[in-house]
């Protein structure tokens, strides 16, 4: 059978996949211990302060928080399109799509899980306490920033193992930048370490789900090398307009 007879699937070990959720749960009960303990999640806020008597540091974070997002999107959509130039990144181009949904599908349980729990912001329950006084018109608790960020980025960290420089590299870039808009919510008051680490947690819950979304879906289509260009090759132009959608809201 050659290769465009082959059919595609994201292969992952069952130890792998129990590890994935197991931290996923353990993560976010840490989340809900630090919000109903309180005093890491106030002290860890006020700190922030210094912040805001910075202009240069206060710039830097709100541009991250801003545009990080936005930047992670489109370095996806630069490596699926080096990846039809490149032998090394093939191996990579049955993950865009579960990447896709792993974001998806953690960005819309986050936001729900927003509405219902209602957790005040920073502002609110620290009023006169810190610097942050502008008011947000959603909850708190999970951040939505640190799953959207993290939702993209931990698929492909977790599930890429080839070990070329340009893939080592990419994923500790898009790393960074998803740490970096973690912590811009906490840095700027807009989230108590406690909503992050939730955040993280529901990222890392769809990491575990999306895999067996992907693959049935793949099965379904009867996914071979040629369907997989293709699909590819519309999932760059999706991840391009993520990144503008993510760097406008």
């Amino acid at each position: 059978m050659n290769d465009k007879e082959k059919s595609i699937s994201i292969k992952i070990s069952t130890k792998k996949m129990i590890t994935i959720l197991v931290l996923s749960i353990l993560m976010f009960l840490i989340a809900i211990i630090l919000w109903k303990q309180q005093e890491i999640d106030y002290n860890i806020t006020i700190k922030n302060n210094i912040i805001f008597e910075n202009k240069l540091y206060l710039q830097f974070f709100e541009y991250i928080s801003h545009f990080g997002m936005g930047i992670i999107s489109l370095l996806y959509s630069f490596l699926i399109i080096i990846s039809f130039k490149i032998k090394d990144l093939k191996q990579n181009r049955s993950l865009f799509l579960f990447v896709l949904f792993s974001f998806a599908l953690g960005s819309i349980i986050g936001d729900l899980l927003k509405e219902i729990i209602e957790r005040a912001r920073p502002a609110i329950e620290l009023s006169g306490i810190i610097l942050q006084t502008e008011l947000s018109d959603t909850s708190s608790f999970p951040s939505g920033h640190a799953t959207k960020s993290m939702g993209l980025v931990l698929p492909f960290v977790i599930m890429a193992l080839n070990k070329d420089a340009k893939t080592i590299i990419f994923k500790i870039l898009t790393f960074l930048l998803a740490i970096l808009v973690c912590y811009s919510r906490i840095a700027l008051q807009k989230h108590f370490l406690s909503d992050v680490l939730a955040g993280i947690a529901i990222a890392l819950f769809f990491v575990f789900a999306a895999i067996w979304i992907v693959n049935y879906i793949y099965k379904l289509r009867n996914m071979d090398e040629k369907k997989l260009s293709i699909l590819n090759k519309k999932l760059c132009f999706i991840f391009l307009g993520l990144a503008i959608l993510l760097s406008v809201i």
